[in-house]
């Protein structure tokens, strides 16, 4: 196994921007199996696949953004020598890399291939967290001319939830949910230079701060009428601060190392109240109770994460 220097990892695990650059057309995801039955790309025997948890994964390796020859697999929750092997046995040039932290990454090289088509295939796999790739191989998959990639960018959150009708649109290009809940409209924007999150929701203004990372989240400012400041930690599954004059406290497991599970269970207690939710990796619904009041949502093209990032914007 080849070993990286920590400066060097520390580059490849850089939190990407979402490329929003024009480019052609592209058929990569429906050769991948996205939109269309054949699948080209070497792809695991994994139950329910999610095409937005799936997309998600694929990043810019800002680090060498020229680097559209190799990918970059981050990964957790495997034995890294078993992933290398079933990798490999799948048909990709895979080799492994470690760095001095203990990180495992895996370096696919992709030359003279569709390195887009395997960059899906690769971050379909659920020990694959995050898939560094090129800006070009990025701009074939989500440029702003590509229809069925621009359609993923767009998520739903709707339902009812707090004795009212939900209907939320999370927009990824733009970066605003939008919609209304809580009989009120929401209207709110997320600045990643600024690292902001304003707008309105719930009758009152928002203006928070967030600080963000592949491990947690910290969202902190004002929401609701109220001091809100929470953090997500998706490695200890814990949501844990204050918002809407109370304590918060959520408990989950993502099971990212297991395939087979596809039902999240999140319980704990928000706004003085009790929270007992299910969320369903597969088809997106969340189901149970919070605020005493039955939840019955969909999501699409969004996940759990939102969920629980933007948590001020649930509760009553």
């Amino acid at each position: 196994m080849n070993k990286i220097s920590s400066i060097a990892a520390a580059i490849i695990f850089s939190i990407s921007a979402t490329a929003q650059v024009k480019a052609a057309e592209s058929e990569v995801l429906s050769k991948a199996g996205l939109s269309l039955p054949s699948v080209t790309a070497p792809t695991p025997k994994t139950p329910g696949h999610n095409q937005w948890n799936t997309l998600k994964k694929i990043t810019v390796n800002e680090a060498q953004p020229d680097m559209n020859d190799t990918l970059i697999g981050i990964v957790r929750g495997m034995d890294i020598d078993k992933a290398v092997k079933e990798l490999n046995d799948n048909g990709f040039k895979a080799s492994a890399l470690q760095d001095n932290n203990g990180g495992y990454m895996v370096m696919v090289d992709v030359k003279g291939l569709d390195a887009a088509d395997l960059a899906v295939g690769l971050a379909r796999y659920y020990y694959i967290t995050e898939v560094k790739v090129g800006q070009k191989v990025h701009n074939q998959l989500f440029g702003l001319n590509n229809k069925s990639t621009f359609a993923v960018k767009m998520g739903t959150i709707k339902g009812g939830m707090n004795h009212s009708p939900v209907d939320l649109k999370i927009n990824k290009l733009d970066w605003t949910i939008t919609g209304g809940m809580n009989l009120s409209p929401v209207d709110v924007k997320i600045n990643h230079d600024a690292k902001t999150i304003t707008g309105g929701a719930n009758l009152s203004p928002v203006d928070l701060k967030f600080a963000w990372s592949t491990e947690e989240v910290t969202v902190e400012g004002g929401a609701n009428h109220s001091p809100v400041k929470y953090t997500v930690n998706w490695k200890a599954g814990l949501l844990e601060g204050y918002a809407n004059n109370s304590p918060v406290k959520l408990e989950f497991n993502m099971g990212e190392g297991y395939a087979d599970q596809t039902i999240v269970s999140v319980k704990g207690y928000a706004n003085h109240a009790p929270v007992e939710l299910t969320y369903n990796k597969v088809n997106g619904h969340i189901g149970g109770g919070m605020n005493y009041s039955p939840v019955d949502v969909n999501l699409v093209n969004c996940d759990l994460y939102d969920f629980l990032q933007y948590f001020f914007l649930f509760i009553k």
